[in-house]
């Protein structure tokens, strides 16, 4: 249980920190996070988290929660922007995003279990 609070957990709070500085927020902090900081965590992360989770002994499941807590975050977030100001973010459906947002995490996660994998069997021998 450890192994799920520390990588799904951790990863789901920053993300979804991340994305309320760069929904709500204005302003050189929330262009840097806008430019930079957000297609790391979307797109970069999970293979990597999935990755370093799986050489610590998590499973695949594990890696699958990775992948999917990016699209999951954007998607609460998004919802929570549109109730508390009315205005949507994206010209795009909300649905459609997430489930981009989600097969890319997902994909990239499979990539980071197999490449965890591979290494643990690198360095056991």
């Amino acid at each position: 249980m450890r192994h799920w609070s520390v990588f799904v957990g951790g990863f789901a709070g920053v993300v979804s920190a991340l994305f309320l500085v760069v929904l709500l927020g204005s302003g050189s902090g929330s262009r840097l996070a806008y430019d930079f900081l957000l297609p790391v965590s979307l797109f970069y992360a999970p293979p990597m988290i999935s990755a370093i989770s799986t050489f610590r002994g998590g499973g695949l499941l594990a890696s699958l929660a990775v992948g999917v807590v990016p699209a999951v975050s954007f998607g609460v977030v998004s919802v929570v922007r549109q109730l508390v100001t009315g205005v949507s973010s994206a010209d795009a459906p909300l649905w459609a995003l997430v489930l981009g947002f989600g097969l890319i995490g997902v994909a990239g996660s499979i990539a980071g279990f197999l490449t965890g994998r591979v290494i643990l069997r690198f360095v056991e021998g």
